[in-house]
C-alpha cells in the first residue's frame, strides 16, 4: 500500500519478500545506521544484525507475527514487526532509517501494524523501550493510543490498547492529510515544469501543451524535451529530462505509450517531483493494464506521485504562478472554485463552462484513470488552500469510498462539495435483495451523511455552484418575489410548491416604468423581516429596457449588500436570457447570479438551502456508549468460531454477543413486526447499516455511525421512548459491527417494544476469519 510521509516523499508499505534481495537490502537498512540507533533497538551494543535475528523480523504467519517494510525505491527505509506474547498481546518494534527520523515513518508503521493486529484478534500491544530513546517515546505517546507506561526490567514497557478512540482517528486525519497536501505540492506549486513530448508540429498534442503553459503567463520555468529538435516555440529544447540544467519540479508527459518507459526511467534518474501523463490507451484497455502497473509500481518506489494517464491536464489561476497546464485553449479567470474530474475531455469542458458563465476557477484536474493521485488526495489539498472557497468534482467511480467519507464530513463543514456521480453501482440497485427506493443508496447515503451537495446533472451543478459562490447562505424557505410576469409567476408558484419551499410575498411591477418599479419593489422587499430569500423574475420587453432595469437593479442591490450586516440570498431570473453567458449580475461587494427559468433558480436555492441546514446541525460524534463491551463479543465470536473460517450465529447462541454490547432483547418467534434492522456487506462500501420500516423499503447508513446518522434512521412513526431506544439500539450494532472485522452480516428482524423492552423476532449474525488485510 502507498503512504505519503509528512514531508510529501511517498514509499510503499507491505510484508517483506523472503528473498536473498529483500534480505541484502535489510542488512544495508541497519548498516546505515548508527551505534545508537541499533543500541535502542536491540538493548546491547551491535555490530552487525544477525541472521537469525532478521529472519525474526521478518516473520509472517498468521496469528503469531506480522512484519511490514517501508519501500522507498532505492532503499528500505523502515521495519516494524509484532510478534504473539500471550492470547491477547503482541510485542511491537521497529526501526527506521536515521536520515527518515522525524518523517513519520514510525507512526506510519504502528498504525498499520495495529490495524492487522487487531484483524487477528490481538487486544493490544506492549513494546519495551530504553527510558533515554526519547525519538521512541514520542513515537508511541504521539501516536494517539492511550498508552499507559510502567518500569520492567530497567526499562520502559508500555501498553497500547488497539482498539481505536476518537483522539486516535483525529490525529491520524490530521497527519494524513498534511502528508497527502505535501506531496502535491510540485502539481500545484511547481517553479519548473518539463514538456516531454513537446512538438514543432501545431496540430501535435505536446506542441499544444506546451503553448497552453507559455500562453497562460506561467510564472516559473518551462522547457520543451524532444529527442530531434533543437527548439520548440523559439524555446531551447532538451532531448532528455536529464538533461535539463536544473531540477524538474513537474514533468507533464505527452509521448506514445511506447515510449513511456523511457521517459519515466529517465524521470526517476532526474529526482522529478510529480509527473502527469497525458497518453491514452493504458489501463483503460486490456493490452495497456499491465504497462500502466509497471509505471505506478516504479514511480511508487521512487517516491514520485502520478496524475493520469490519461489526464487532460492541471490549472492553478494564482496570479503568482498562472499555470494552464492542460489542454484548455486558455487560463480561465481566476475564482475560488475547485474542479476535479474523473473524464479528461469533460472535465476540460466543465471548466470552459464554468469560466464562460463567470464562476472563476482556483484550480482544475483531469485525474483521467487516477492510478496513483485520487479525488480524495486533491480534497485533502484543497481543504487547507487559501484560494479555494468551494469544490465541484465530477465522479464516475469511488477509488476508497470510506476515506472519501472521512475526509467529506470534516471538510464539507469547512467547504461546500458539489458533485455529480455519473455510474450507477450494481450494488446500489440492490443490496443482498434489498431494493431500495432511490436508485443509489450507498452513494446517497455517502453524500448525505457527508453533507455533499448532489446535482442530478451538470447544469445543476453550475446552478448551485452559482448561488454557492456569491451569495450569503439561506437561513429557511420563506422565499419573496419581485416580477413583471404572471406566467413567470406561476411557474414559480408550481416550482415553490414542488421543492418544500414557501412563497410569503408576491410583487408585480407590472409594464411601465420597469426600472423604477423594480427599484422601489426590490428595496421594499429587502426592508421585509420575513424573508430568507429574494427572486428577482423580469421577462425583457425590448433590449434598451432591458438594459436600464438590469443597471437599476444592481444599483439598488449594491447599497443593499454594502450597508447590511447581514443579508439574504438574492438571485435573478431572467428569462430568455442566453443560458451560455455571463450569468451574473454585479452589486458591489456580490455579484447576483442570473437563471434562465424560474424553476432551475429556485431549484439551486433550494440545494443551498439543504446544505445550510447540514451546518446547522450539531457534528455528529461517535458515542461512549456504557456497558458496550466490544473485547467481550468479538471474544464470544471468535470462541464461536474456532477453527472454522465462517461460522453462524442464531437465535439463542447470538444472544450473548447482543448482551455484551449492552443490547439485551427478549427473542419472540412468533412477532410479526415491520420494522428490521440490518447489518450488510459491501464489496465498495464495506458494512451499512439498514433500516426497514413500513412504508421505507431501506434507509441506509454507512460506518462508522454517528449520533446525527443514527437519529436520521429512526422511523418517524415511533413513540419518543421508542425512539430513544432505537437509536440506542443502532449505536450499539454500528459499534459492535465497527469493532468485530469477523462479522459478516448481522440481522435483527421483527423488532418491537414493550415499554423499555426490546423484542426481537429473530436474530442471526454471520461471522468470518478476516484474515491479513491485502499488502
Amino acid at each position: 500500500m502507498r503512504v505519503i510521509l509528512r514531508d510529501g516523499r511517498v514509499a510503499e508499505l507491505r510484508p517483506p519478500e523472503l528473498t536473498d534481495s529483500e534480505r541484502a537490502r535489510l542488512y544495508d537498512l541497519f548498516r546505515r545506521a548508527s551505534p545508537d540507533s541499533l543500541y535502542f533497538r536491540f538493548f546491547h551494543v551491535v555490530a552487525e544484525v544477525s541472521d537469525r535475528e532478521l529472519d525474526r523480523m521478518m516473520r509472517v504467519q498468521p496469528g503469531e507475527s506480522y512484519a511490514l517494510v517501508a519501500d522507498g525505491g532505492d532503499a528500505l527505509l523502515a521495519i516494524g514487526n509484532y510478534a504473539r506474547l500471550d492470547e491477547h498481546t503482541a510485542e511491537v518494534a521497529f526501526f527506521v532509517d536515521d536520515r527518515l527520523q522525524q518523517r513519520g515513518v514510525g507512526t506510519l508503521l504502528l498504525e498499520h501494524l495495529a490495524e492487522v493486529a487487531w484483524r487477528e484478534g490481538f487486544r493490544q500491544f506492549k513494546a519495551f523501550v530504553l527510558n533515554d530513546n526519547h525519538r521512541m517515546l514520542r513515537v508511541f505517546r504521539s501516536s494517539g493510543f492511550a498508552v499507559t507506561q510502567a518500569w520492567k526490567d530497567g526499562m520502559l514497557e508500555l501498553t497500547l490498547p488497539l482498539i481505536q478512540t476518537d483522539r486516535q482517528r483525529s490525529l491520524i486525519a490530521v497527519r494524513e492529510k498534511l502528508a497527502s497536501a505535501a506531496s502535491l505540492k510540485p502539481f500545484f506549486r511547481p517553479r519548473t515544469i518539463a514538456v516531454v513530448g513537446a512538438s514543432r508540429d501545431d496540430e501535435r498534442l505536446g506542441h499544444q501543451l506546451l503553448r497552453h503553459v507559455i500562453d497562460g503567463g506561467f510564472q516559473g520555468t518551462v522547457y520543451p524535451v524532444n529527442r530531434e529538435a533543437a527548439s520548440v516555440l523559439s524555446i531551447h529544447a532538451y532531448p532528455r529530462i536529464a538533461d535539463i540544467p536544473e531540477p524538474v519540479d513537474l514533468a507533464l508527459l505527452v509521448v506514445p505509450a511506447s515510449s513511456l518507459l523511457t521517459v519515466i526511467n529517465d524521470a526517476i534518474h532526474s529526482g522529478v517531483g510529480g509527473v502527469l501523463i497525458t497518453t491514452s490507451g493504458l489501463g483503460e484497455t486490456t493490452d495497456g493494464h499491465e504497462l500502466e502497473q509497471i509505471i505506478v509500481t516504479k514511480l511508487r518506489q521512487a517516491g514520485i506521485r502520478l496524475i493520469g494517464p490519461n489526464s487532460m491536464g492541471i490549472v492553478n489561476t494564482e496570479s503568482a504562478l498562472r499555470m494552464n497546464a492542460s489542454f484548455a485553449p486558455r487560463l480561465p479567470r481566476a475564482g475560488r472554485l475547485a474542479v476535479a474530474s474523473h473524464s479528461g475531455a469533460l472535465g476540460v469542458a466543465i471548466m470552459n463552462y464554468a469560466d464562460r458563465l463567470g464562476l472563476g476557477i482556483s484550480s482544475f484536474v483531469s485525474l483521467g484513470n487516477k492510478s496513483d493521485v485520487s479525488v480524495n488526495d486533491l480534497l485533502q489539498y484543497w481543504e487547507d488552500d487559501p484560494d479555494t472557497d468551494a469544490i465541484m468534482l465530477y465522479m464516475e467511480s469511488f477509488g476508497n469510498p470510506a476515506k472519501f467519507s472521512r475526509i467529506t464530513r470534516r471538510l464539507a463543514r469547512q467547504k461546500p462539495i458539489l458533485a455529480v456521480k455519473s455510474v450507477r453501482t450494481a450494488s446500489s440497485r440492490e443490496i443482498e435483495g434489498l431494493v431500495t427506493d432511490e436508485v443509489d443508496g450507498p452513494v446517497d447515503a455517502l453524500f448525505h451523511q457527508s453533507g455533499i451537495i448532489r446535482a442530478d446533472t451538470l447544469d445543476e451543478l453550475f446552478d448551485v455552484a452559482a448561488i454557492l459562490t456569491s451569495q450569503p447562505r439561506p437561513r429557511g424557505p420563506r422565499i419573496g418575489l419581485v416580477t413583471n410576469s404572471a406566467a413567470g409567476t406561476h411557474l414559480a408558484e408550481d416550482a415553490v410548491h414542488t421543492l418544500g419551499l414557501d412563497l410569503v410575498a408576491v410583487t408585480d411591477v407590472g409594464f411601465s416604468g420597469l426600472a423604477d418599479a423594480y427599484q422601489e419593489a426590490i428595496a421594499s422587499a429587502l426592508q421585509r423581516t420575513d424573508l430568507d430569500g429574494l427572486m428577482l423574475l423580469f421577462v425583457p420587453v425590448n433590449s434598451t429596457e432591458t438594459e436600464m432595469v438590469l443597471a437599476r437593479i444592481e444599483d439598488t442591490l449594491t447599497g443593499y449588500f454594502a450597508q447590511t450586516a447581514n443579508p439574504i440570498p438574492v438571485f435573478a431570473n431572467v428569462m430568455l436570457a442566453d443560458p451560455l453567458g455571463d450569468r451574473f449580475l454585479n452589486a458591489g461587494p456580490r455579484r447576483v447570479p442570473l437563471f434562465p427559468f424560474p424553476e432551475t433558480a429556485l431549484r439551486a436555492y433550494r440545494r443551498v438551502l439543504d446544505y445550510s441546514r447540514y451546518l446547522a446541525q450539531p457534528i455528529g460524534r461517535i458515542l461512549d456508549l456504557s456497558g458496550a463491551d466490544s473485547i467481550t463479543a468479538r471474544d464470544l465470536i471468535r470462541q464461536a468460531m474456532g477453527l472454522q473460517k465462517e461460522v453462524s450465529l442464531a437465535g439463542e447462541s447470538l444472544l450473548p454477543v447482543l448482551r455484551a454490547m449492552g443490547i439485551n432483547p427478549v427473542l419472540n418467534e412468533n412477532l410479526e413486526s415491520s420494522l428490521a434492522v440490518s447489518v450488510l456487506p459491501d464489496d465498495l462500501f464495506g458494512p451499512m447499516i439498514v433500516v426497514r420500516s413500513q412504508g421505507i423499503r431501506g434507509r441506509i447508513r454507512l460506518l462508522p455511525l454517528t449520533d446525527q446518522d443514527a437519529d436520521r434512521l429512526i422511523p418517524v412513526d415511533l413513540r419518543d421512548t421508542e425512539q430513544t431506544v432505537f437509536r440506542d439500539l443502532v449505536l450499539r450494532v454500528a459499534r459492535l459491527v465497527e469493532d468485530c472485522p469477523e462479522i459478516l452480516r448481522l440481522e435483527l428482524g421483527s423488532v418491537a417494544w414493550q415499554g423499555d423492552t426490546l423484542i426481537v423476532g429473530h436474530g442471526r449474525m454471520v461471522a468470518r476469519q478476516p484474515g491479513f488485510p491485502s499488502p
